[in-house]
């Protein structure tokens, strides 16, 4: 293999690495040390990375000639377990456990690795709008409407992935599709807390590792971080709010 050829392999499995580890909720910090750990490891020099949210930039010398490259990212979402394993194959690289040639395999493996069933993941989201339901004050009965509503959720942020659709129109979409029952419920049954359950429910869409990867990186001095993933919360939130005014809205003039 010559360098070239090296130096190309080095830079995709690197970027590659990198876009995962963001993907799956990775603080820009990890991943830019990480890739440096990593690259130091398969023998290269003066390695430099800067990653941001939404691109990742690599640069390292190998037998004095300079390779670079720069990977660009859409979307992402929260995956600890892939996350966890991602840091494992990190930590045995650094460990000088691997060969580049495994190290691919490895990766490849872990990418293809089944998540969790739809099922699961379904009636996970049930049982968190149901049990925060219950936190924020609202009764068994709220609770019990706020389980359909969390499968709504679900189905429609599957949904808005299927056709990749923006931050901003998915989470108007969920949030206007998770008030629906609640509010329909309210405006016929005096008795339902339509806040409470409307509360418990748009607690699966607060975006709460973002929130605390932006105060992170406030602290450590990461400005451009921080200010590129506090508008994606800020996104989120005002489309959640967003989605939520519409059916308040149209039960208040049309029923």
């Amino acid at each position: 293999m010559t360098d070239t050829q090296r130096a190309e392999r080095l830079l995709e499995f690197s970027g590659e690495m990198g876009k995962r580890l963001i993907k799956n909720g990775a603080e820009m910090y990890r991943v830019e040390e990480s890739l440096q750990l990593i690259l130091t490891a398969f023998g290269v020099h003066n390695v430099k990375v800067f990653a941001i949210p939404s691109i990742i930039m690599i640069s390292f010398k190998l037998n004095d000639h300079l390779y670079a490259g720069q990977f660009r990212l859409k979307g992402n979402g929260i995956n600890l377990e892939r996350l966890e394993q991602l840091n494992a194959l990190s930590r045995r690289i650094c460990a000088g456990e691997l060969t580049l040639e495994q190290a691919e395999g490895e990766l490849a493996a872990i990418l293809s690795r089944k998540r969790y069933p739809a099922a699961v993941s379904y009636v996970a989201f049930g049982i968190v709008a149901f049990l925060f339901t219950l936190f924020w004050g609202g009764t068994l009965p709220d609770a019990a409407i706020a389980f359909p509503c969390g499968l709504i959720t679900k189905y429609t942020v599957t949904l808005a992935k299927r056709f990749q659709t923006n931050l901003f129109f998915s989470n108007v979409l969920s949030g206007c599709f998770s008030a629906v029952i609640p509010v329909l419920l309210g405006r016929f049954f005096p008795a339902v807390h339509t806040d409470m359950i409307i509360i418990g429910t748009i607690m699966l869409l607060v975006p709460g590792i973002a929130i605390a990867n932006v105060m992170r990186d406030v602290l450590a001095g990461d400005t451009l971080t921080a200010l590129t993933r506090l508008t994606e919360v800020l996104i989120v939130g005002v489309g959640v709010a967003v989605g939520i005014a519409i059916p308040l809205a149209l039960s208040h003039t049309v029923l």
